[in-house]
């Protein structure tokens, strides 16, 4: 069972990285398999065509994403040290952002069957729910510890997702590699000062 979680694990990577590189209508099993180090014929042992392989690596992305926030928060104790970490490990992961995000801007979306387009739909909602969530849980703990003024904190956690994650896939869209390095640090201070404290001159 392990074994064959493993050779999973290792079509869904190849699979990104594929898809990454060609796009999704350009994508084809033959080059995936090769990526993967296996026969063509093995993946569809694990699934049924290209389309349920993209949904399985959508799902796998986001499993990913918020397994790694739950962990690394686990260890933390003040809200912005937790704030850190969430907005490290999107920063880590905008390569996967930037890639959905092309594939939903850039026409590849509109290859998929409806039922697809549906089911990728519903992964993405939910991923940007299940952020919100860690963020209001967040907000509103550090309302009740004193931390945050009272704030609207349903409309915090839903603006400060969308801000953070538009602003790391702009940065993976727009710099290359060197410059994104240099500047994940600083951007990163910037963006949690910019959420405990705002832009206001109190």
């Amino acid at each position: 069972m392990a074994r064959q979680k493993d050779k999973e694990e290792t079509i869904l990577g190849a699979a990104f990285e594929v898809f990454r590189e060609n796009g999704f209508t350009n994508a084809s099993m033959k080059d995936i398999a090769a990526k993967a180090g296996l026969g063509k014929g093995t993946l569809y042992e694990y699934f049924q065509n290209k389309e349920d392989l993209f949904i399985h690596v959508v799902k796998e992305n986001a499993s990913y994403f918020f397994a790694e926030v739950i962990r690394r928060m686990s260890g933390k104790i003040t809200l912005r040290a937790k704030i850190n970490e969430i907005v490290k490990i999107t920063q880590e992961t905008s390569e996967a952002v930037d890639f959905f995000f092309k594939f939903v801007m850039f026409g590849d979306f509109f290859e998929l069957t409806f039922e697809t387009k549906q089911m990728f739909q519903e992964i993405m909602m939910s991923y940007r729910e299940k952020y919100v969530d860690i963020l209001r849980d967040l907000f509103e703990k550090g309302a009740r510890d004193g931390v945050l003024r009272k704030i609207d904190v349903e409309f915090a956690a839903n603006f400060t997702t969308d801000m953070i994650a538009a602003f790391c896939c702009h940065k993976g869209h727009a710099l290359d590699a060197y410059s994104i390095r240099q500047e994940k640090d600083s951007d990163r201070e910037k963006i949690i000062d910019f959420i405990l404290h705002g832009i206001g001159d109190k």
